[in-house]
C-alpha cells in the first residue's frame, strides 16, 4: 500500500474517504484497529488530524477518536466547502486583474466577470441558481417580462427557493405584472409571509442581486430571446444595480399583507375581508380589472366597493384611499 507522502491530491482525498469509512464501521476507532486494517501508524495520525480539522471526528484520548454524527458533520462540511467555492469564484475576476496589472498585461478582450445569457431558460436558471446561494440578502425588481412571470408564477418559484428568512428578501414589482392570473395571489402570499414587497409603475427592466456578490440583468421584455441578459460578478456594476434597487424600492408603494392587523382601536372599521383586500390592492396601484380578477368578482362589484371605501375614507383618489387605509392600519 502506498504511503501518504507518495499520494497525489486526488489520491489523498480518496485515502481520507476510505479511512473515514473504516472509522465509521469501527464505531469508536483506535489507532491500533486502523493499523490492523493495513494502515501505517504515521499515516493514521496525519489523516486523523485532517478529519478532525474538518470536524468529522474528535479526539477521545491518545490514539482514540469519536465519530461526529455524520448527519451533523457532513452537511456542515458541505456548507463550508460551498462557501469556499463561492468565495473562490467571486474573487477570480479581481485576482485576475491584479495578476495582469503585476505583469503589465492589458485586460483580455470581452467582458471579464460577465456571463452572457442568451435565452429565457438560461436567465431563469441563472436566477434560481443565484437565489439558492444567497447567504444574507436577496433583492429583485421585476418588470412585465417573460422571465419575471416565470419567476413569480412557476411552482417553487424564485422567492420560495431562497433559503433566507422572509425579512431578508426584498422585491419591487411592476404593476403591469398584475394583469397576469396568479401574480397577485403569489405576491400576497409573499407579503403575508413577511417578505418586503413594493409596487412600482414603469420599471425599465428586471434585475436580481444576491448579497453583494452577483447581479443579474434580465432584458427579456426587450428581446423575446432574452439576448443581452447577463450575470455580473464585478463590484462596480453590482453596486450600481444595488443602488438602482434601493431607489426603486424607496419610490414604490409598499405592499402590505391583505390580512388585517386588528388593532382593537376605535379607528378600526367593520370591514369584511374582501374590502380589506381591495384597499390593500388599491395601495399598490392595481386597476379595477386586476382587483376583480384577483378576487374572482365582477369589475362592477369592485367599482361599487371602491366608491364606498373612498367615501368612508374621505379620499379624493383610489390610490389615496389605499394609502389612508394603510396609515390607519385598516390593512
Amino acid at each position: 500500500m502506498a504511503r501518504l507522502d507518495e499520494l497525489t491530491d486526488p489520491q489523498f482525498e480518496e485515502f481520507l474517504s476510505a479511512l473515514y469509512l473504516t472509522m465509521l464501521r469501527l464505531g469508536r476507532p483506535t489507532r491500533e484497529a486502523l493499523v490492523e486494517a493495513g494502515h501505517h501508524p504515521e499515516d493514521v495520525d496525519r489523516a486523523a488530524a485532517f478529519l478532525a480539522a474538518r470536524q468529522l471526528i474528535s479526539d477521545a484520548g491518545p490514539g482514540v477518536w469519536d465519530i461526529v454524527p455524520p448527519e451533523v458533520a457532513l452537511p456542515r462540511l458541505a456548507t463550508a466547502l460551498e462557501t469556499r467555492a463561492r468565495s473562490t469564484r467571486n474573487t477570480a475576476t479581481e485576482l485576475g486583474a491584479l495578476w495582469r496589472k503585476a505583469r503589465d498585461e492589458p485586460e483580455p478582450p470581452g467582458f471579464v466577470g460577465v456571463e452572457m445569457l442568451r435565452s429565457v431558460d438560461l436567465v431563469v436558471l441563472a436566477a434560481y441558481s443565484m437565489a439558492a446561494t444567497a447567504d444574507q440578502r436577496l433583492r429583485a425588481f421585476l418588470d412585465d417580462s417573460p422571465v419575471s412571470r416565470r419567476l413569480v408564477l412557476e411552482e417553487g418559484g424564485l422567492f420560495s427557493r431562497a433559503s433566507l428568512r422572509p425579512s431578508e428578501v426584498g422585491l419591487v414589482v411592476d404593476v403591469r405584472l398584475f394583469a397576469h392570473d396568479g401574480v397577485l395571489a403569489a405576491l400576497e402570499a409573499g407579503a403575508a409571509a413577511g417578505q418586503r414587497i413594493a409596487v412600482a409603475d414603469g420599471l425599465p427592466f428586471s434585475g436580481l442581486i444576491v448579497d453583494d456578490r452577483a447581479a443579474l440583468i434580465d432584458l427579456s421584455r426587450h428581446d423575446a430571446r432574452a439576448d443581452g441578459s447577463f450575470v455580473v460578478r464585478r463590484r462596480a456594476p453590482i453596486a450600481a444595480v444595488e443602488a438602482l434597487f434601493e431607489v426603486a424600492f424607496e419610490l414604490s408603494t409598499p405592499m402590505a399583507p391583505t390580512l388585517a392587523r386588528l388593532t382593537g382601536g376605535s379607528d378600526q372599521p367593520p370591514l369584511v375581508e374582501r374590502d380589506r383586500r381591495i384597499l390593500g390592492l388599491l395601495a399598490t396601484g392595481a386597476t379595477d380589472q386586476q382587483i376583480a380578477r384577483s378576487l374572482n368578482v365582477s369589475t362592477r362589484t369592485v367599482e361599487r366597493r371602491v366608491s364606498v371605501l373612498m367615501n368612508t375614507l374621505g379620499a379624493a383618489t383610489r390610490f389615496q384611499a389605499g394609502v389612508q387605509a394603510t396609515r390607519r392600519e385598516w390593512i
